[in-house]
């Protein structure tokens, strides 16, 4: 469809914009340099060969949807989300067209032809919900990249796709890169005015030089870049799935050789502080802990981009507010710090001083993940606080949650260092946080990790008992109950032990988790409850996995939790 075709005022406006950009040339250089990146993202999201697409088959968000051709599509469908627009927009995003184009094939790029026309006959600009969804500056960012990066890699196979293909695949790429730079989102910030301004790189990246159009990019990216990326590399929206997509970003950014001597210094930087931060929310198995919105299989693993990283056995960050206790196969992460920044904080769940565990290499206590983004009780269940791996108090939130990306009163967890609790456990660290504050009361958590044999998790609560209060821990379903024991759980990596030093441990229960966006899986939970303490409730978890794991004795947990309640 021709840019002058489109049908409407504000469409004509747009087509006008578009028309006035210099077209991209798919044969450069530093474009496929830039499309390397993208092509590792949309290979772990799509796979590397789509070949269902043609037929109108896709796989979204861990759904398979068979529409019957590509101009059957149902753009306007709810896409089992209800009135949350994720997958809708994971189709429109067009990731699958950078694997299908990157074959080389004459065919996938009437395909991808024939899927644009269907998006463009399904989403006229008059028709509701469109300019949220599909035709968002977020949406029409990721499809810039995804249609640009598919033909310059076709084109890097030393093949050219049919001459109108080709045509009218690059007027889509103009006319979306006029709408990011009409329509910018730096209301909503972070990741995506990161995505609109790497898009817009982007399609810099084809041409012979930037035009006027884009010359802001040169200072918006470095600001952006400084508000997306904590001093200690981690990204402020404190999710590490996040955080991968933003290194992704940054990769895009430094491949495609815009303003070199002003990005380059400071892209290079920036890419090493965040992938020492990686390492640092990162388990044995190579890919990313899952506290606040994330989950697996939504970008590379982590060690694809930065292998096994060599993490001091105790890292910190201190900004991002996760620690990382480790070694021997052996990893603790523990979060205790802010949910998110407090400007948006849309990707916050109540996790304050939640853990994950890996022995010998598989996951032991995991998070568990995200269930959907619509709005509603899945939603809600996920984010609370009971859902996590840490200290809570039933029926009282420490964030109060408004429908899917909002939050009003929040907390804030903090980190303990005090030296005296230094004398306990190898490895360590300790927090607290705020967030029962508006009921007067107070919670701190201590981890210890026994490198090899055991970790031990003791939770205090301060002030006057207002609910039921308790600590869960989510094993997931690859660690099975041995027969009798409800609190030792075995696998090919083991045999751990869950036992009480203070307080009582009840009957594991079955539970749920979303490792995967929307997949339920089964899981256990075990549940901690607190006894009464000079100092207030009480709970020590003692985990081991060795025979020759010795417990803390009664007097040094006493020390312990004398030493966290004058924290």
């Amino acid at each position: 469809m021709a840019l002058g075709a489109f049908p409407g005022a504000a469409r004509r406006k747009l087509a006008r914009a578009a028309s006035a950009l210099p077209p991209p040339d798919p044969t450069r250089a530093r474009l496929a340099a830039a499309a390397e990146p993208v092509a590792a993202l949309q290979t772990a999201v799509h796979g590397a060969d789509p070949d269902g697409i043609a037929a109108g088959r896709f796989s979204l968000l861990n759904r398979e949807f068979d529409f019957g051709s590509p101009a059957n599509i149902d753009w306007r469908g709810d896409f089992f989300e209800g009135g949350n627009p994720l997958r809708r927009m994971t189709l429109a995003y067009m990731g699958y067209a950078v694997p299908l184009l990157a074959r080389g094939r004459a065919a996938d790029a009437e395909t991808v032809l024939a899927v644009l026309s269907s998006l463009e006959a399904g989403n006229r600009f008059a028709v509701p919900g469109v300019l949220g969804d599909v035709w968002s500056p977020y949406a029409a960012s990721h499809r810039l990249i995804n249609l640009l990066a598919g033909l310059a890699l076709y084109r890097r196979t030393g093949t050219a796709p049919p001459a109108e293909a080709e045509a009218e695949i690059l007027d889509h790429v103009r006319l979306c890169a006029a709408l990011v730079r009409s329509d910018l989102e730096p209301d909503l910030g972070y990741n995506h005015l990161m995505k609109n301004l790497t898009a817009l790189a982007f399609y810099c990246a084809g041409l012979p030089a930037v035009p006027p159009e884009f010359a802001f990019l040169r200072e918006a990216v470095p600001e952006c870049l400084d508000r997306c990326v904590l001093g200690d590399g981690g990204h402020a929206e404190r999710s590490p799935m996040y955080h991968l997509l933003a290194m992704l970003d940054v990769e895009v950014l430094g491949a495609s050789g815009l303003f070199p001597d002003h990005w380059q210094p400071r892209l290079d930087e920036t890419r090493q502080r965040m992938a020492q931060a990686l390492g640092v929310m990162t388990h044995p198995d190579g890919d990313i802990a899952l506290f606040n919105d994330a989950w697996i299989g939504e970008a590379p693993p982590a060690r694809d981009l930065i292998g096994i990283p060599a993490v001091p056995a105790t890292a910190r960050l201190p900004e991002t507010g996760y620690v990382r206790l480790g070694a021997a196969g052996d990893a603790l992460l523990f979060d205790c710090g802010p949910c998110g920044p407090d400007d948006n904080p849309a990707h916050a769940h109540a996790d304050f001083l939640s853990i994950e565990l890996s022995v010998a290499g598989r996951r032991l206590i995991v998070d568990p993940g995200v269930a959907t983004y619509s709005a509603g009780d899945a939603r809600d269940i996920t984010r609370s606080a009971a859902s996590h791996n840490g200290p809570h108090i039933s029926g009282i939130e420490p964030i109060e949650f408004w429908k899917s990306f909002r939050i009003g009163r929040r907390g804030r967890a903090h980190e303990i260092t005090d030296p005296a609790l230094d004398r306990i456990a190898p490895l360590w660290a300790a927090g607290g946080h705020d967030g029962y504050d508006h009921w007067r009361l107070r919670v701190c958590r201590y981890v210890g990790l026994w490198p090899g044999r055991a970790a031990l998790v003791c939770d205090l609560w301060r002030g006057k008992r207002r609910a039921r209060e308790a600590s869960g821990f989510l094993v997931p379903e690859g660690w099975a109950q041995e027969a009798g024991m409800p609190a030792i759980f075995v696998s090919d990596a083991g045999r751990v032990t869950f036992s009480a030093l203070a307080g009582g441990i009840g009957d594991a229960s079955p539970a749920r988790r979303w490792r995967r966006f929307g997949v339920e899986e089964p899981a256990h939970c075990v549940t901690m409850m607190p006894d009464d303490g000079a100092d207030g409730r009480r709970a020590a978890l003692w985990i081991a996995w060795s025979p020759d794991a010795v417990p803390p004795d009664a007097d040094v947990l006493a020390g312990l939790f004398e030493r966290l309640a004058a924290a």
